[in-house]
């Protein structure tokens, strides 16, 4: 946890892409930007609004493993 701490406070001052405190990443890939979590690739998106909108929506949708009750 303290790891992704850290990559956040080196990168919050990025002018292309952005990283959040709890391990998304959206990297510039060409005129677009990837959004990587857990180190696997998850989509490319044209902007960075739609970025944040998919972040939050893959944020809420159950993980792998999860029971509800």
């Amino acid at each position: 946890m303290d790891n992704l701490k850290e990559i956040y406070n080196f990168y919050k001052e990025c002018s292309d892409g952005f990283v959040t405190q709890d391990g998304y990443a959206a990297v510039p890939f060409g005129k677009q930007l990837m959004i990587i979590y857990n180190g696997q690739q998850l989509k490319v998106c044209r902007t960075e609004s739609s970025a944040h909108k998919f972040i939050k929506e893959h944020r809420s949708t159950p993980k792998q493993g999860t029971v509800f009750l």
